[in-house]
C-alpha cells in the first residue's frame, strides 16, 4: 500500500502514532528486506584534518558525495560551507583541493538564503556541466540578530534547498537563479525570530538516476518532531528544470525553473522511510537486485538494555516503501560521547568501481563512508578535528 498524504485535519502526534501502528501506509514496510548489508573489512582514513587539512577550517561536515568529471576523475565532496573537494581516480588516490568551489555571500537577510551553503547532492550527464542541490542555512546568532528565548546557536535556524551550476567540471559553482529564486525547496514558512524550530528543508541525500529521473530523499523538518519526515523528490533527467515531490499517491509538481529563477509551489510531501528515523543521508541502487538501500544515523532503545546506536540501513524496491532499520555499523553518536570522546556522523555508501557517473549504483562490494569527530584539548577548551573514514561493506541478496 502506498503512503498517505498528511492532512491538516490530522495532528502531528496522531499521524506519528498511526504511522507506528501501520507503518507501511506511511512508507514503512517492516517485512520488506531483500538484502543484507554487513561490514566486511577494516577502517581506512581517507582524510585527517590534522594531517592533510588545508587550514583549521578544513573540516568534513556533510556526507560524502562523488561524481566522475569529464576527465574521468572522481570528485568527492564532504564539505563544510567552504565546499572544498577531494580529487583522484579512486579512494586510494584522493587528494584534497584547497580551493573553495563555492562560498555563499554570508548575508544577514534570512529571506535570501545566502548566508552559508553546503553542497549536498550532485547531478551531471557529461561531467562538465555539473548541477548541485545545496543546503542553505541562516542562523541569526552569526549576525548578532535576535532570537526569542535563544539557548543554543541553532535556535531560530531556517533552511532551504537551493540549486547551483558549474560549467567547468565542478571546479567552481554559482547559484542557478538569483537569491531567493535559487531555491526549488524554500522554507515552507517565512522566517520568524520568535520560533526556535523553523519548518525547513534541511538536508538531501545524494542523487541517483533511475528510469529517466533523478531521485533524492530530503529531510522536511517541521516545528515538531512528530511531523518531521523524509520525503521523496525527483526531476526529469533530460530536462531537470522541474522538481516533483511524492505526496503519497503520485508525484506532484513542486517547482519549475523560469527565466527569473525557481517558481516553487506550496506542497505537502508524504513520509517515506521508517517512522522514528531522522534524516536519511545516503541512497544507492543495488544493481544485482535493481533495488535501493539507504543509510542513516539511528538508535534502538529497549527497556533495561543499553541503546544500540550507529549507522543503520533500510531496503526498498520502489523508493517509497522501506524495510525497518537494521544495524550496519555500531558507532558512538554525539549524544553517546562524554566530553573529549570521539563520535561519528554523516554516513553514505559509495562504490568506487561504479560505472555510474554519480556513483549512485553499487554491486556486491562497496564502502561505507562517514565522518569521525575527534575532540582534542586546546588551551581552555576543546577543538574538534575530523576524519573522513571508509570501511568495506558487502551486500548479499536474500
Amino acid at each position: 500500500m502506498g503512503t498517505l498524504r498528511f492532512s491538516k485535519r490530522i495532528t502531528g502526534l496522531s499521524a506519528f502514532l498511526i504511522g507506528l501502528s501501520v507503518g507501511g501506509m506511511f512508507g514503512w514496510n517492516p517485512d520488506l528486506l531483500a538484502a543484507e548489508v554487513t561490514v566486511s573489512g577494516t577502517e581506512t582514513v581517507i582524510f585527517d584534518s590534522d594531517v592533510t587539512g588545508c587550514d583549521n577550517h578544513h573540516l568534513p561536515d556533510s556526507p560524502a558525495r562523488a561524481f566522475r568529471n569529464n576527465q574521468g576523475k572522481m570528485v568527492l565532496f564532504a564539505p563544510n560551507f567552504q565546499n572544498r573537494a577531494f580529487v583522484g581516480y579512486g579512494f586510494n588516490s584522493l587528494k584534497p583541493d584547497c580551493d573553495s568551489r563555492f562560498k555563499a555571500a554570508g548575508k544577514a537577510v534570512p529571506e535570501l538564503l545566502d548566508d552559508r551553503t553546503w553542497l549536498q547532492a550532485i547531478y551531471t550527464r557529461d561531467g562538465r556541466d555539473v548541477y548541485a542541490l545545496g543546503s542553505a542555512s541562516f542562523m541569526p546568532y552569526r549576525h548578532d540578530m535576535p532570537c526569542k528565548g535563544r539557548t543554543k546557536r541553532t535556535d531560530c535556524w531556517i533552511n532551504g534547498l537551493v540549486t547551483l551550476k558549474s560549467s567547468d567540471g565542478g571546479k567552481t559553482f554559482d547559484y542557478l537563479g538569483n537569491p531567493p529564486r535559487h531555491a526549488p525547496f524554500p522554507p515552507p514558512e517565512p522566517y520568524r525570530d520568535d520560533r526556535k524550530r523553523a519548518p525547513s528543508y534541511v538536508t538531501v541525500t545524494n542523487i541517483i538516476s533511475w528510469q529517466n529521473y533523478y531521485y533524492a530523499i530530503v529531510w522536511r523538518r517541521a516545528d515538531n518532531w512528530e511531523e518531521s519526515r523524509n520525503c521523496l523528490v525527483r526531476a526529469p533527467i533530460d530536462d531537470p528544470k522541474r522538481w516533483d515531490v511524492w505526496n503519497g499517491s503520485s508525484f506532484e509538481l513542486a517547482a519549475t525553473l523560469t527565466d527569473q529563477g525557481w517558481s516553487a509551489r506550496e506542497t505537502e510531501c508524504a513520509r517515506v522511510g521508517p517512522v522514528g528515523v531522522s534524516s536519511i543521508r545516503g541512497l544507492v541502487r543495488h544493481e544485482g537486485s535493481n533495488s535501493f538501500i539507504t543509510v542513516y544515523l539511528h538508535r534502538i532503545r529497549k527497556k533495561g538494555e543499553p541503546d544500540i546506536a550507529g549507522f543503520f540501513y533500510s531496503y526498498s524496491t520502489d523508493l517509497k516503501n522501506w524495510s525497518e532499520p537494521k544495524l550496519l555499523y555500531r558507532q558512538p553518536l554525539q549524544r553517546d560521547a562524554a566530553e573529549g570522546e570521539t563520535f561519528s556522523a554523516y554516513p553514505s555508501i559509495i562504490d568506487e568501481d561504479s560505472t555510474d557517473r554519480l556513483f549512485g549504483t553499487v554491486d556486491d562490494e562497496a564502502s561505507l563512508v562517514f565522518v569521525r569527530l575527534v575532540p582534542k584539548p586546546y588551551k581552555d577548551r576543546w577543538r574538534v578535528p575530523r576524519q573522513l573514514i571508509r570501511v568495506p561493506i558487502s551486500i548479499k541478496e536474500y
